[in-house]
């Protein structure tokens, strides 16, 4: 765990010396009830997609099959330890507060229910549609206002990564 924590990070405009290409890649090939079905069987009936929020795919991780964004709300708390999917606080963590556990019990900003970053890594050519994908993430703590998709160069290497927008106070890049 504390290695795929280790391999996400975000990163603060300015501080890193990365390319990054806004291009977002959105899903409407997807009903939106279908959607929320894979939400229920990957990650459990207590996340809903919430309105207002694009479906993004990319390869997020670089293994060639195609991952998804999606950011959901949730009634219930969020179960840190879960079978089904890791919980990562990218945002905590990159200030110094490493344990999900305790930064999960942090209060929303947002009015209503807290709203979560779901991501699934695709396996094969079905790619996130697959019934076992590859590993599931649930973002927690994450602030924006829009999610896109750009590219980031890295070794020479040019990678997709999550664009998180928080309006007139910041922007973040997430990446594998």
């Amino acid at each position: 765990m504390l290695k795929f924590m280790r391999l996400l990070s975000i990163s603060l405009v300015g501080l890193l010396p990365l390319l990054s290409l806004a291009q977002t890649t959105v899903d409407t090939k997807t009903p939106n009830k279908d959607i929320q079905a894979i939400i229920d069987s990957q990650f459990g009936s207590q996340f809903v997609l919430a309105q207002g929020f694009p479906v993004l795919t990319g390869d997020f991780n670089g293994d060639g099959s195609e991952d998804v964004l999606l950011v959901v709300t949730s009634r219930d708390s969020i179960q840190v330890a879960n079978e089904r999917y890791h919980v990562l606080d990218p945002s905590s963590e990159y200030f110094g507060y490493e344990d999900p556990k305790i930064t999960s019990q942090f209060a929303s900003q947002y009015p209503g229910d807290p709203r979560y970053v779901l991501i699934i890594h695709g396996e094969g050519k079905d790619g996130w549609h697959a019934k076992e994908p590859k590993d599931r993430f649930v973002l927690i703590n994450m602030t924006f206002d829009k999610l896109s998709i750009g590219h980031v160069l890295k070794k020479k290497k040019v990678f997709d990564d999550i664009n998180l927008q928080e309006t007139g106070v910041l922007n973040s890049f997430l990446y594998w």
